[in-house]
Formats: C-alpha cells, structure tokens, sequence
C-alpha cells in the first residue's frame, strides 16, 4: 500500500513540475483570436458587421484541426468573451474534441 502512495507522490510532482503554466497557453491563444479577428475586420468583405457586435452577447473563438483516415479526430482550443451590461468581460478558455470511426462493407 505504501508503494501505491509513494508512487503517486512521485506522478503527482513529475505533473505539477513537468506541466508548463496555464496562463502561458490561454495567452497564446488570445494572441491568435485577437489577430484572427484584426484579419477578418481588415477585410470588408469577410468583416463581423457592427450591428451583429453590438448586439452580441458573447463571442468565441476557436481554431480547430482534423485529421484522419478511417478513424478521425478533431480538436482545438480558444477563447470566450462574454458581453454583460457593463462591457466585454475576461477572456475564458475553452476547448472541443471528438473522434469518430467510419466502417463500410461493401458486398457484390
């Protein structure tokens, strides 16, 4: 029982000490919603229109990637802003993943 302990002592710090900190990822993805959103604001065309944001109550970014071949998976990261009475709150992380596999047979 004592060697069960000890060895989730020795995990549990090898995470906390191996992990890098939270806060460094969440600024990274800040960094990239806010440029994604200066690039869609730079272009007319693809631009949020000002109505829909100041009418918004919220708004999310996300960047996501998949892949696969028979079996996929899907997964990302991002931000929310949240827009009370008094103005845009704090950015919040956010995150989504899935995997899907797909079987075919094919008889003739």
């Amino acid at each position: 029982m004592r060697t069960i302990y000890v060895f989730m002592a020795i995990l549990a710090l090898n995470v906390m000490l191996g992990a890098p900190p939270v806060y460094a990822d969440m600024q990274d993805d800040v960094d990239q919603a806010a440029t994604i959103i200066e690039r869609f604001q730079a272009v007319p065309e693809k631009a949020i229109p000002r109505a829909m944001l100041k009418d918004a109550r919220g708004l999310a970014i996300m960047t996501v990637i998949k892949a696969g071949f028979g079996i996929s998976g899907r997964g990302g990261s991002g931000v929310v802003v949240a827009r009370p009475m008094n103005g845009w709150s704090g950015p919040s992380a956010i995150g989504t993943g899935g995997r899907a596999s797909a079987s075919r047979l094919v008889l003739r």
